[in-house]
């Protein structure tokens, strides 16, 4: 007599051979010891996993990265990098061009297509429809070739030239489609080591071998990429200044910087001087500082040094803020400067090797009426270094003696520039000492000779003087980038004997290779150079990096991990508690120091929380979890954060199945959330592996899946569906060989649901479909020809060899396999691939029956939108249909006659031999779905006392 037992879920999914034993574990009975091509439904059970519906070819049969882009909830694109070029896709469709009116085509090998000042030039990928009469090259993508300016000729994606003279003749109408391409400074053998993060409608990307690059989304056909600026994009101005203040004994000084609509601040501007007046805080009147606008500026600030009592303001010297402006002009009332908040420091982290300083050698000389000179930086194998040039007055000479002065008086004169009497000759000045230089702007010239007197602390007039101007100031306003040896200075001919010499900062720690965003700064890590450091940019400045003196809490910050061997960083999560560093030999914590805690430049600390490194793979956020990839590329852990220790843990959740991990390593994998709460990981030998992720209840299982070639590549995207509203878009890169060629597809899940019962079943890979009015002929299967396909036709299975033209006809004198149906309404067609389900060996419990024999002989299964399924104790051999779910039969758990896919209870006599394990296998080999919810055999153990 047989007993019934029930396996009541699948929910730790395919169990790795090395645990047959554990049948201690109580995950042992929601195993299964092979789900090939289902995944584990959260829903319940065990369901077939989607086919795939064909999208395009990919321009590249080389290495091809997909890259999901979800700039809102509504707005997603699929991204297709390959080689030099990205392309793109929306709603399962690659992004197209404006279409070109198609006005004639011959009957030609090839064909000629006239199309006026179409623009296109060989190479280019058009997409065609709406052609009357030739109506076979409708709905499929060739490539130009023969490129006039208004005729073109076709290549299918094969590299075969378009034969038309078999084709009906064209009547009228049609358009052509480019597929939308930009190019891109990615090679092929490069798109593996991508790493990207995205803000809205932008994606930052970094490669050890290039610096950071913006892609940024203007409209559905506009997209640029292009290298990152950092630190402010427009130059500072040059600022002027003048006073209400009579003659003194107080100098000032000012400096003006530009932002840009990045909210970027540039380099400071050269300081402009009021020398030698009253003092601001004790005597009414105003300082003005004005400039000319500077293209691509938003805003100024204006920043001001402490008032100097012993001459000029000196090179160096602090400055404090005293405010921003919109406007070209400034006025200082005796506004007390912020010095907490100081001149910024421009820095880039990433160029290195720019020029950090400039030294003055010799002054040179240049009269009055002069130009301050031009300062240019060449040589050295770099680029982008600038400087600017200020001017004092460094020797003057008597024109006009004037008269009624006194040795000791102070002489005023243009530009800022004092003297003290020395000597006089009959109440004329002799003689005389330079006590304030003054200072003249760069884009200003020096005073025209002979200078009169402004002003005099004496009575004295009438005195002029003939000025001598040299170089005072050199600032760096751009440090520049890649030098390998200090660039050379040299001036503009106004001025002559000058020299200078330039010094260069440190070497560039190379390009980062790892971006993220966190508490709204950008975060660049992993430098080659410098994998252990980070970079935070200023907060809401994505790309400036600048600091101040003194130290403010929303300057860039820099850092590295601190640990006892290198730790190279791999990936960066932001959390509530803080920015999580995946390096390759432990995740790391960085915040203010506490949980939740903002990170600042003046706090900010990094401590490790797991020794588990991570791969180069971007780990999962789901839900409070966050799934990695070890750094040997053979376990998946979680990692979510303790809130009774204020650490992160985690667990391998990859332990019972580990015979899908052993020997092989994960490539890239995506997490689709709805409807099925799924991870979906590409390995390295083409297969691809599925992880049903709820740990709320308890479900953590894996399974593998396979199709004709090759998986690639997988990203996934949010979409909106008609039939079940908003999911998470699983699209492949799908490596096949066709038509003896090796291509690469971009393919999509299709949604598992069912309108029309089991006709709108899609269990093939690849595919196509059709859903309207009852039709003979079906074309767009190109991508398809001479592949042996299947699908269903109104619900009846098909199976036949595509035409190369991909199109295929019903009916008499039709495709060879299709004769049979007169038309059909719903058509889906494409590659096969086998569902497999085995159970583990059989166990009751205590006592055990490891070991005894035993004998199945009938298995219940039940079901959930089933057809088709067979049923026996091998894998390879005796497979049986199981009767409940063959169309037309009456079931016989049911009683009623099978019209449509089947949810219930289906049993199945098998090959009731004898064996030790008491294992049994169902196979889907039909184009239908199907879902087990449990499994019910029904057995007898031997080897027991009578």
């Amino acid at each position: 007599m047989s007993d019934n037992v029930i396996q009541t879920s699948f929910n730790s999914g395919e169990w790795s051979p090395s645990l047959y034993a554990q049948v201690n574990l109580k995950q042992y009975h929601s195993g299964a010891a092979l789900l090939r091509n289902w995944f584990v439904d959260t829903r319940g059970g065990a369901t077939t996993r989607p086919g795939t519906r064909y999208v395009a070819t990919c321009k590249s049969n080389s290495i091809v990265r997909p890259i999901p882009f979800q700039a809102s909830f509504t707005v997603s694109y699929l991204l297709e990098f390959g080689d030099g070029y990205v392309r793109f896709f929306n709603n399962a469709a690659p992004v197209l061009e404006a279409a070109k009116t198609i006005t004639a085509i011959t009957q030609a090998n090839p064909g000629v297509i006239t199309s006026t000042a179409h623009g296109y030039s060989n190479g280019d990928w058009v997409f065609i429809t709406g052609v009357v009469g030739m109506t076979q090259l409708n709905n499929n993508t060739y490539i130009v070739a023969g490129a006039t300016a208004n005729t073109f000729t076709l290549t299918d994606l094969f590299g075969n030239a378009v034969n038309t003279t078999g084709f009906g003749v064209y009547v009228s109408g049609g358009t052509a489609q480019r597929v939308y391409t930009i190019t891109s400074p990615y090679a092929a053998s490069e798109l593996a080591q991508i790493e990207f993060t995205q803000n809205i409608n932008t994606l930052i990307l970094c490669h050890p071998n290039h610096p950071p690059f913006i892609l940024t989304l203007i409209s559905a056909t506009n997209w640029t990429l292009a290298a990152i600026t950092f630190g402010s994009t427009i130059s500072p101005p040059t600022p002027n200044s003048t006073t209400t203040l009579a003659a003194g004994t107080v100098n000032y000084g000012y400096k003006v910087t530009s932002i840009d609509n990045n909210g970027q601040e540039s380099a400071p501007s050269a300081p402009t001087l009021i020398n030698n007046a009253q003092d601001l805080r004790t005597v009414a009147g105003s300082n003005s500082i004005t400039w000319t606008s500077v293209v691509g500026a938003v805003s100024y600030n204006v920043y001001k040094a402490e008032p100097s009592y012993a001459g000029s303001i000196v090179a160096g010297a602090m400055y404090g803020f005293i405010g921003n402006l919109t406007g070209v002009a400034f006025v200082d009332s005796n506004i007390n400067p912020d010095f907490t908040q100081g001149l910024p420091v421009v820095l880039n982290p990433f160029a290195g090797a720019g020029v950090s300083g400039i030294t003055i050698t010799a002054v040179g000389s240049m009269g009055g009426n002069s130009n301050v000179p031009v300062v240019t930086l060449s040589g050295g194998g770099g680029s982008g270094a600038t400087a600017q040039a200020t001017v004092n007055c460094i020797s003057g000479t008597i024109d006009t003696a004037g008269g009624n002065y006194t040795i000791g008086d102070i002489i005023f004169l243009p530009a800022g520039v004092a003297i003290q009497v020395t000597g006089t000759a009959f109440t004329g000045v002799s003689s005389f000492i330079i006590i304030n230089r003054g200072s003249v702007n760069t884009g200003s010239s020096t005073p025209a000779n002979a200078v009169n007197q402004v002003s005099t602390t004496g009575s004295g007039s009438g005195f002029r003087a003939n000025l001598v101007w040299g170089l005072a100031t050199l600032v760096i306003v751009n440090a520049g980038t890649g030098y390998a040896t200090p660039p050379t200075v040299s001036f503009s001919s106004s001025i002559s004997g000058a020299s200078a010499i330039t010094f260069l900062g440190a070497a560039s720690s190379g390009n980062p290779t790892v971006p993220g965003f966190h508490n709204q700064r950008l975060v660049f890590a992993g430098p080659v150079s410098s994998p252990q450091q980070f970079n935070f940019s200023q907060p809401g400045a994505y790309f400036n990096y600048n600091i101040t003196f003194p130290t403010q809490g929303d300057n860039a910050i820099q850092g590295n991990l601190v640990s006892g061997q290198l730790n190279t960083i791999q990936s960066l999560t932001s959390q509530p508690q803080g920015l999580i560093a995946f390096s390759d030999k432990q995740a790391w914590l960085i915040n203010g120091g506490s949980a939740g805690t903002a990170v600042s430049a003046v706090q900010i600390v990094a401590n490790p929380q797991t020794y588990s490194g991570s791969s180069g793979i971007q780990p999962i956020v789901v839900y409070d979890n966050i799934l990695y990839v070890q750094s040997k590329q053979s376990t998946v852990r979680n990692l979510v954060f303790n809130f009774y220790t204020s650490v992160y843990t985690g667990t391998d959740i990859s332990i019972l199945s580990n015979h899908l991990f052993y020997g092989f390593s994960l490539n890239q994998w995506a997490w689709a959330e709805e409807p099925f709460k799924l991870v979906w990981a590409v390995r390295n030998d083409g297969q691809l592996l599925c992880l049903t992720f709820l740990k709320d209840i308890d479900i953590i299982g894996w399974t593998h899946s396979d199709t004709q070639g090759l998986f690639k590549g997988i990203a996934t995207i949010t979409e909106s569906t008609t039939s079940i509203g908003n999911v998470d878009a699983i699209y492949h890169v799908v490596q096949r060989t066709v038509q003896g060629q090796i291509v690469n597809y971009i393919e999509r899940f299709v949604e598992l649901t069912y309108p029309s019962d089991y006709k709108s079943s899609w269990q093939v890979d690849a595919g196509i479909g059709y859903n309207s009015t009852a039709a003979v002929t079906f074309s767009g299967a190109q991508h398809l020809g001479g592949q042996v396909v299947t699908g269903l036709a109104d619900g009846v299975v098909i199976n036949f060899t595509m035409p190369l033209s991909g199109t295929f006809v019903f009916g008499g004198g039709g495709t060879p396999g299709l004769t049979a149906i007169a038309s059909a309404s719903i058509v889906t067609v494409g590659l096969s691939f086998l569902p497999q389900l085995g159970t583990l060996p059989l166990d009751l419990g205590e006592p055990t029956v490891q070991g005894k024999r035993k004998k199945v002989s009938a298995i219940t299964v039940r079901v959930r939108n089933a057809l088709g399924l067979t049923a026996g104790r091998n894998i390879d051999s005796g497979q049986v249909p199981m009767q409940d779910l063959v169309l037309g039969n009456v079931g016989t758990m049911s009683n009623q006659i099978v019209t449509g896919l089947v949810t219930g209870d289906a049993r199945t006599i098998v090959d009731p031999q004898w064996d030790v394990f008491g294992q049994y296998y169902i196979q889907q080999p039909n184009p239908y779905p199907a879902s087990i919810l449990g499994v019910i055999p029904e057995i007898e153990v031997g080897d027991t006392g009578k």
